[in-house]
């Protein structure tokens, strides 16, 4: 468990930590020289056989940021409190930040116990009691101490150990994240990072990601607590030695991820608290600065759904950055002015994900309400009936390993569509009444336009029967269920033929007389002069017949009926069945009975079908049967 000291300046918190742990964790030499803590220190040590680790931050005010950086959600925080003084500014804005970090769990320790009188020291307890609960802060105890004599430290000691609690399930079903508070180098063990594990597991030889750059990086040895483990979870604060990179390409404000989570961001979406002494009001577009774990950055709040915030109020906001950062769904940000002369409050991550569109779209704020709930299953759900989902968006946003993922997926009534690079979860119901009114559209259109064959992707596109992102996977699982087909580009239903006009129909009862007449159907040539037509008027009224499915153009100056097709079709499957090696054209002529050149014209058309392929002299099929245009 990690222990995170909270207090004003000069009360006493690395004289605690010392006389817990044996280690004075002030190592700066100008720490040492203004006996001011500047910087975080760093300590361990076993209690009760459970081994704890020490968060030092600075009370000064004009460290806040270093404070910040120290906390985790799931630490234990220990606030302490000099009996002398009593409660101090910084005492009030530690106990803020850590509300508003999510941390809402510790112990008090009031301390120089040995410098006052016994009814001075009770006024504190209570003081220090009554400020933990209006802040929500709860505390196992208040514990008077003294580093001088050794009051209290057996107490606090048992305090501490008791409050040791195991990673909850939900951060081991995130992915690694860790937030590095310092970067050095050790002789023989390379490049080391040090922090604080937000979620997941890790372990020696995983790979990862520096967030900033987003460089890969593998994890080369492992140290928990100050002291060696092949393994490490969510809480844990540890010492990670990483090949792969340099030690100009980390530091404090880097996280080390799981390559799968990387996704860094200027949009964040955040329940933002304002603190009840913040002295200005929230307007939209106010600078500030932004904290995350031991990152910084600086940016602009953009109110989204609501006026101006005064001090205690609370809303959803956008935060927009100058630099990114990576925070995930349910991290806390802290927002300080510009100045940062005062805290201005912060929250819980919503959403990472920058707009599509306009930032205060009803859509989107819709969206993002949903997007609240702790519950993933839930919020995926109510997403997908509302829009289109980005699935891997939403698993990143919400830093979900894959298995997790795939187990949440399951539970949600959806069907996912690809688009370029992007699977879009759609809602089932959304998706079934969008078929139904596209094979109703289609249908209408047979009894409209009977002379048609069907209408095209573009036709149905600009009707807007179903949204334009899905039509092609729309038209796809229509006809892989066989409720519509495709002709020459043209969607009908199956057994929908054109009704042609009666001139039209008289022609092709013709053209379908003289093909059927002969053993060998004629060239186009022969058969314009057998009907006696001119030959650019019958060919532009066999190109219209073939895009209806009447007939087929197998060639230049041929053409076919489909039940001609499909018996050279099955000469072609004959011979394949009974020469695996391949079949000559020669072969082709005799078995079908044909003359070459008609032979020849079906096996260049089964060619450019990809039905058959050509190998010198011979001939293999290649492909299916289906691949054969009979219509």
């Amino acid at each position: 468990m990690i222990v995170t000291l909270a207090g004003h300046v000069d009360h006493g918190k690395t004289s605690l930590v010392e006389a817990l742990t044996g280690v004075n964790t002030d190592t700066l030499a100008e720490e040492k020289r203004r006996g001011l803590t500047i910087d975080l220190g760093f300590s361990y040590t076993d209690i009760a056989g459970r081994r704890i680790g020490f968060v030092d931050v600075p009370g000064h005010h004009r460290f806040i940021h270093n404070m910040v950086a120290g906390v985790a959600a799931h630490q234990h925080a220990l606030l302490v409190v000099a009996a002398d003084d009593g409660p101090m500014p910084q005492t009030l804005e530690h106990l803020a930040l850590l509300r508003l970090l999510g941390v809402d769990r510790g112990i008090a320790a009031v301390t120089k116990s040995d410098c006052v009188a016994p009814d001075r020291l009770e006024d504190v307890r209570r003081a220090v009691a009554a400020l933990a609960r209006e802040s929500g802060l709860h505390l196992s105890g208040v514990v008077a101490t003294s580093c001088v004599d050794g009051t209290g430290l057996d107490t606090l000691r048992r305090h501490i150990a008791s409050a040791a609690v195991p990673t909850s399930a939900m951060q081991q079903q995130q992915e690694f994240r860790l937030a590095v508070d310092r970067a050095f180098v050790i002789n023989g063990v390379g490049v080391v990072v040090t922090g604080t594990i937000h979620s997941g597991v890790v372990e020696k030889g995983m790979e990862v990601a520096v967030a900033s750059r987003g460089l890969s990086a593998r994890v080369r040895s492992l140290r928990v607590s100050d002291r060696p483990a092949d393994r490490a979870v969510a809480g844990d604060r540890c010492a990670i030695g990483v090949g792969g990179i340099s030690l100009d390409q980390v530091g404090r404000g880097d996280w080390l991820v799981a390559p799968t989570t990387f996704a860094a961001t200027h949009s964040i979406v955040v329940d933002l608290q304002v603190l009840a002494d913040f002295p200005r009001s929230v307007r939209h577009w106010l600078p500030v600065h932004v904290y995350h774990a031991t990152s910084h950055a600086e940016g602009h709040v953009a109110l989204l759904a609501s006026p101006p915030l005064t001090a205690g109020e609370s809303a959803m906001v956008e935060v927009v950055l100058a630099t990114p950062l990576h925070p995930k769904f349910g991290d806390r940000l802290v927002l300080r002015d510009h100045a940062m002369e005062h805290t201005i409050g912060g929250g819980r991550v919503i959403d990472t994900a920058p707009p599509e569109k306009a930032r205060r779209a009803p859509k989107r704020l819709a969206c993002l309400e949903a997007k609240r709930t702790d519950d993933a299953t839930l919020a995926m759900r109510s997403l997908i009936e509302l829009q289109d989902t980005d699935i891997d968006t939403f698993r990143r946003v919400r830093n979900l390993t894959e298995e997790a993922f795939r187990k949440l997926l399951d539970t949600t009534d959806h069907v996912l569509l690809t688009r370029n690079t992007r699977t879009l979860a759609v809602s089932n119901a959304k998706w079934s009444a969008a078929l139904q009114s596209l094979a109703g559209q289609i249908a209408a259109y047979h009894k409209a336009a009977p002379h048609s064959q069907g209408l095209k992707a573009d036709q149905i596109r600009r009707t807007g029967v179903v949204p334009k992102e899905w039509l092609d996977d729309a038209l796809a699982a229509l006809a892989t269920a066989g409720t519509i087909a495709e002709t020459g580009g043209h969607f009908h239903e199956p057994n929908h033929r054109a009704a042609l006009p009666p001139d039209e129909a008289a022609v092709l009862k013709r053209i379908q007389s003289a093909i059927r007449a002969p053993d060998q159907p004629p060239s186009i040539g022969d058969l314009a002069k057998s009907l006696g037509m001119p030959l650019r008027l019958l060919e532009a009224l066999i190109n219209r017949l073939a895009k209806l499915g009447f007939l087929t153009r197998a060639g230049d100056h041929r053409v076919l009926l489909p039940d001609q097709l499909d018996a050279f079709v099955a000469v072609a499957q004959r011979l394949a069945a009974s020469q695996p090696g391949g079949f000559t054209a020669r072969d082709f002529r005799d078995a079908a009975r044909v003359g070459r050149n008609l032979a020849i014209d079906v096996l260049e058309y089964f060619d450019r079908c990809g039905f058959t392929r050509r190998y010198g002299d011979l001939r293999r099929i290649v492909g299916s049967p289906s691949t054969v245009n009979r219509a």
